[in-house]
């Protein structure tokens, strides 16, 4: 079957369309998509989504070379994918990131049970209080939203040493109160 008629039977809404293309098509698609993600199971659902896409897209569109269309298609879908893992891997590191740091001053295993967190919660409201506006800023920044020391400069309009500075005093007072409060992890 040539592309034209594959074309007319998108057009027309004929599902065969879809098993035809898959038949002429698939593995090339399957060799592009894997060839991005280095996955099989995320390159099977981006072909998918590439069918899917081209059932919505033709009509209206009305390509002039189907496969390169196909192609094309496919590419841009795992390109999405690749981009949106590589996001979020950045997003969960610089996550992890920020948590190791705190981990200097509590210790995970510390916080056992629900009252033990509760307490732990009231230290750390007590701490973030007795912070200066700035350095509590910066703190909850980096802390509790998780964002990188350039945007906490940027959105403060100060140098990224005077946030690390900040955030290391801060770490450094944190770790004296738990050390009253009998919750310092000495390691």
């Amino acid at each position: 079957m040539d592309d034209a008629e594959i074309i007319n039977m998108l057009f027309a809404r004929d599902e065969n369309a879809v098993e035809h293309i898959k038949q002429q098509y698939g593995a090339k698609c399957s060799t592009i998509a894997y060839g991005i993600l280095k996955n099989r199971q995320d390159a099977e659902e981006v072909v998918s989504d590439a069918y899917y896409a081209l059932w919505n897209n033709i009509p209206p569109d009305r390509p002039a070379v189907f496969c390169a269309y196909l192609y094309k298609t496919v590419r841009n879908l795992a390109l999405l994918r690749y981009n949106a893992e590589r996001t979020d891997k950045r997003r969960i590191n610089a996550e992890a990131s920020a948590i190791s740091e705190l981990e200097e001053c509590i210790s995970p295993e510390r916080v056992e049970t629900q009252y033990e967190g509760r307490e732990l919660s009231g230290i750390l409201n007590r701490f973030l209080k007795a912070l200066n506006e700035a350095d509590r800023r910066i703190f909850v920044c980096r802390y509790f939203a998780n964002m990188e020391y350039k945007e906490i400069a940027k959105k403060y309009g100060f140098t990224q040493s005077r946030v690390k500075m900040s955030l290391s005093r801060s770490r450094e007072k944190l770790k004296k109160t738990l050390i009253t409060e009998g919750y310092y992890n000495e390691r």
